[in-house]
């Protein structure tokens, strides 16, 4: 302070006072985006179930999910659990598919994963084959009003990995192909899906024809419907390829989620088939993603 009685520091009590309480607010906001981003991700560990964590092979044997819990080597699923907007759940997986899948050009059904019963049918809660003839899946899920709710995802990527995740938010179905939203579908006439207590199957190498004249709900297929109607539908074993990090939620992934569990990249420990399909996993799913 000079002789004068006049403050050198050129800042009035005022302007600090409002420095002090922006800092502070900066500090808050700050502190709250930290903690929700990782309740955020708490969550999703917590609610996370690891179905199928490795890398599996698929061949003569098919893997299950024990739902029952009091088996010891049961991989329980609960359902959600007070969400705001109804049913809420997610699957996650990396698939690969290969080529052979195409071989005989037969349009048929190639099982990759469903929740129910041993066989493939009425329970699919969620349901997800292969069509033999194109690189097209179908993602089937039960809902109380009808078995027989499905969508199907054309393009898919074959002789490389992408990743899968399944999401379910009220009464709609959303599917995600490598993080990025493709479908949006409403199940019938807006009821909640069935998830069912049956045990998760992959690879099932079970067969089976469905055929309109006995199961009527087939009428609202396409495959009866179309230019060209089909008199069946035909389930018919396995798809060939391999999956990997199968994860169930008991909620509607987010994106950033989605894209967290995509930069896992597909698991290094393998069971099952060829052992020596492909060596390198990790690097083959790095150097797929660099593109052209």
């Amino acid at each position: 302070m000079d002789a004068t009685g006049v403050s050198m520091t050129g800042t009035d009590p005022m302007s600090q006072v409002l420095s002090g309480v922006a800092l502070v607010l900066a500090l808050y906001i700050s502190l709250s985006i930290t903690e929700f981003i990782y309740n955020s991700f708490a969550a999703m560990f917590k609610d996370r179930v690891e179905l199928f964590p490795n890398t599996y092979v698929s061949g003569a044997k098919m893997y299950t999910a024990i739902q029952n819990p009091h088996n010891v080597r049961a991989k329980t699923i609960y359902f959600s659990d007070n969400q705001r907007s109804g049913v809420e759940f997610s699957y996650a997986m990396f698939l690969y598919i290969k080529s052979d899948t195409f071989s005989t050009g037969e349009h048929k059904l190639y099982h990759i994963l469903h929740k129910g019963y041993g066989q493939v049918y009425p329970l699919l809660g969620p349901g997800i084959f292969c069509w033999g003839d194109s690189n097209k899946i179908r993602i089937y899920m039960n809902s109380y009003d009808n078995w027989h709710n499905h969508t199907e995802i054309e393009n898919i990527p074959v002789d490389k990995w992408f990743h899968l995740t399944v999401s379910c938010k009220g009464n709609t179905l959303y599917v995600y192909i490598n993080g990025n939203l493709k479908k949006k579908f409403p199940l019938t006439n807006n009821t909640p899906p069935y998830q069912n207590y049956g045990n998760v199957y992959i690879f099932s190498p079970r067969k089976l024809t469905l055929t309109k004249t006995i199961t009527i709900s087939l009428e609202s297929d396409v495959e009866f419907i179309g230019s060209q109607p089909t008199s069946n539908v035909v389930f018919d074993g396995a798809f060939k390829g391999m999956i990997s990090r199968v994860y169930y939620f008991s909620y509607a992934l987010t994106y950033t989620e989605i894209n967290y569990l995509i930069n896992m990249q597909p698991s290094t420990q393998m069971e099952g088939g060829d052992m020596s399909m492909v060596p390198y996993l990790s690097d083959t799913w790095w150097a797929n993603r660099q593109g052209p």
